[in-house]
């Protein structure tokens, strides 16, 4: 397993969000598999399930349940999570900046998460200008148990794309683990994709490969496939 990285990056889920929410009564669902190649006593392959439901035109429910195929071949229960996502209903600056916030709860078991309990707060701020297009969120996440309890600690993501047709698109994403707000630079861990998107009508892809380094250097290899039908 990857414990080490788990705890600084979340290692079921590496996405840079943007604003967009499903429409008022629109389900959708994205599947996250992620491989991470550190050796061959610790590789792990990640499964994640996100539901989701557009409750409003601004307003985004969803969920995570999460399964962790082990470097043995055990299938393993990884936890869930339940998030909301709120956007501000009109985009700025001649509809080019979008904001949204995303807010999570997540119960992992202790093998994947030494805390167990743990929250999420991502605002999300996304431009769009011509072909380009670049989104940050400045993460923090919380442990609701154990020594770090209640310190937030920021966990930056970024993405930066040039859209080559109307469906497909090539750029970089980057994630980084600082520690806590109160001894930031206590811990380090980053990550850097070369990543492709694809996208249809009702289905988006987004594949990318990239190396993490920090507590643990490693290769990682990752797939989302969305799946958004109108209702």
């Amino acid at each position: 397993m990857v414990p080490a990285v788990a705890r600084a990056q979340d290692a079921f889920e590496i996405q840079v969000y943007d604003t967009l929410t499903a429409a008022r009564g629109e389900p959708g669902i994205e599947l996250h598999l992620n491989q991470h190649v550190i050796d061959r006593a610790t590789d792990e392959t990640h499964l994640t399930f996100e539901p989701h439901y557009g409750l409003t035109a601004w307003a985004e429910l969803g969920g995570y349940f999460q399964t962790a195929l082990t470097a043995s071949g055990d299938l393993a229960y990884a936890g869930v999570k339940l998030r909301l996502k709120l956007r501000l209903p009109q985009r700025a600056w001649d509809d080019h900046i979008g904001l949204a916030i995303n807010g999570e709860l997540s119960v992992v078991p202790s093998r994947f998460e030494p805390q167990v309990w743990g929250g999420e707060i991502r605002p999300i701020i996304d431009l769009t200008t011509g072909r380009l297009y670049a989104a940050f969120n400045p993460i923090l996440t919380v442990d609701l148990r154990g020594d770090a309890a209640g310190h937030p600690q920021l966990e930056p993501a970024a993405k930066l794309e040039l859209r080559l047709t109307e469906r497909v698109a090539i750029g970089a994403e980057a994630y980084g683990a600082f520690g806590p707000l109160d001894d930031l630079g206590s811990e380090h861990a980053s990550r850097l994709f070369g990543v492709i998107d694809l996208g249809g009508g009702w289905w988006d892809l987004n594949l990318g490969a990239g190396y993490g380094w920090g507590d643990v250097d490693h290769i990682v290899a990752k797939v989302i496939v969305g799946i958004h039908p109108r209702a």
